[in-house]
């Protein structure tokens, strides 16, 4: 998932984390563990628009 700026990846965020909200994975309620994935891949994206990939590459490299 990949944002044209860091301002739509926070409204993401936002309307993913409001109170009801609810998202659906191939047709199917999202679970935790997707809404942590959705969460995580749009704040790579934001650290990619911001010059600051080194956060979350070094957090893969502790990950071996």
């Amino acid at each position: 998932m990949e944002f044209e700026n860091v301002k739509d990846a926070i409204q993401f965020m936002l309307e993913l984390s409001e109170k009801g909200a609810t998202m659906k994975t191939n047709g199917v309620d999202s679970t935790i563990d997707d809404y942590k994935e959705m969460y995580r891949e749009a704040l790579y994206s934001m650290c990619d628009l911001l010059g600051m990939q080194d956060l979350y590459l070094e957090e893969d490299k502790g990950a071996d």
